[in-house]
């Protein structure tokens, strides 16, 4: 609950990182390893969006343009308005950002700022208390329910069912839930699937990794520098646990400490976010992300996700692929830990993926997030896939760091 307060408060921050696009706030992605540096391009990030979209080159294109414009109106939104709209996403058949607003005033205030209003009837206050009672209720989880949140699109909440673990206990928590929302008169849904969402990591080798002492092997997130010359790399908060641990780079020597001081991890309610320092001889950070087929974009800045945007996600295990956002702002409970503040995308991923980048724009790459966890469904399988992403911005803020740019 605290963490949605101060998600609150950051309203007006979060536009200003948005419109900074290559501003202080923002991560960048991986470390250099030893080696040939490919150039950055955009050029295997869109044929990679074209294949996992279903997209041609000239759609791939439309589509960017059309989400360009629709964050430039969210961060209008975020500046005209008082109070968080009730939701806001990038409908692809429109190519607009669509605005779910309460109040007329709020409706023209939207078109002013180039969006489409939708007049719904639930407040974002409506619905985030729903939210927190759903928290409250669930305690540090419910068996068989593995995530809950606020449908934007909907206007209501959603909570999210593994039917394969599905319980008493699961049956009575749904009951609790649909009685919360009606007397809210909050409409409430639930997704029912036959896989429960874990947090990856795993032994794989390949790709850009890194592994923390000698436990496994996780993903670079965005590179990122701070006070006192500090340099280092974000990613996933269950990477990092042990503090002051050695971090070793793809080619097994040693470069950095994982969780330096003990307090450069979180995987909790929180929120699944960890920070390596990069502190030996010969290694430095840069703005690069591994892209399609070794290829390497260089993030430029930083950037909120919207549901309905497209994404493409960066992992040593499975690689370059691409999709869309489908909720953002959701609980997710992963079995052994309850986190907030994620979102979910359908881009495939695999174990060994967790604390990858998550970009967007290939043009001018934009940070969205570092990857926590997601299903059983691998990128060379069918099922329900479903991957799982901590936003970056609050790892930037706690720790008062700065995104690695191509500019610097």
């Amino acid at each position: 609950m605290e963490r949605r307060m101060r998600k609150a408060a950051l309203w007006g921050a979060i536009a200003a990182a948005v419109l900074a696009v290559a501003g202080p706030v923002g991560p960048a992605r991986a470390v250099p390893w030893p080696g040939p540096t490919p150039q950055p391009s955009p050029r295997g990030m869109l044929d990679a969006m074209g294949r996992d979209l279903g997209l041609s080159a000239d759609q791939v294109r439309i589509r960017l343009a059309q989400e360009a414009d629709a964050h430039r109106a969210a961060a209008a939104v975020r500046r005209m308005l008082t109070t968080p709209p009730a939701g806001m996403w990038f409908d692809k058949l429109s190519g607009k950002l669509v605005v779910a607003v309460t109040r007329a005033a709020d409706a023209q205030l939207v078109r002013t700022a180039g969006a489409e209003p939708r007049t719904v009837r639930h407040s974002h206050a409506a619905l985030t208390a729903l939210v927190r009672q759903i928290d409250d209720r669930a305690g540090q989880g419910v068996p068989g329910v593995i995530g809950w949140g606020v449908d934007e699109r909907a206007n209501g909440v959603v909570i999210r069912v593994d039917r394969t673990r599905s319980t008493a206990r699961t049956a009575a928590f749904e009951d609790t839930v649909r009685v919360l929302g009606a007397r809210a008169k909050v409409p409430v849904t639930v997704e029912r699937t036959d896989r429960s969402p874990r947090q990856q990591d795993g032994t794989v080798v390949g790709g850009e990794r890194w592994m923390p002492g000698h436990e496994g092997i996780c993903s670079v997130g965005f590179s990122v520098t701070g006070r006192h010359d500090f340099q280092g790399f974000l990613t996933a908060g269950h990477c990092t646990l042990t503090p002051d641990q050695a971090a070793y780079g793809s080619d097994g020597s040693r470069m950095g400490t994982s969780n330096p001081g003990g307090d450069r991890s979180v995987n909790g309610r929180e929120g699944d976010f960890g920070l390596v320092e990069v502190d030996q001889p010969g290694w430095t950070v840069s703005p690069d992300v591994a892209g399609q087929g070794g290829a390497r974009v260089a993030v430029t800045g930083v950037q909120e996700g919207l549901a309905g945007m497209s994404i493409c996600r960066s992992g040593q295990s499975s690689g370059w692929h691409c999709g869309e956002i489908t909720r953002v702002d959701q609980t997710v409970d992963y079995g052994t830990m309850v986190i907030e503040g994620l979102s979910y995308t359908n881009a495939c991923s695999a174990a060994g993926d967790s604390g990858g980048s998550y970009v967007t724009q290939p043009d001018a790459p934009l940070a969205v997030g570092v990857h926590s966890g997601g299903g059983a469904a691998h990128c060379d399988g069918g099922g329900d896939t479903v991957t799982i992403f901590q936003p970056v911005g609050e790892a930037l803020a706690r720790w008062d760091l700065r995104l690695k740019t191509d500019d610097d």
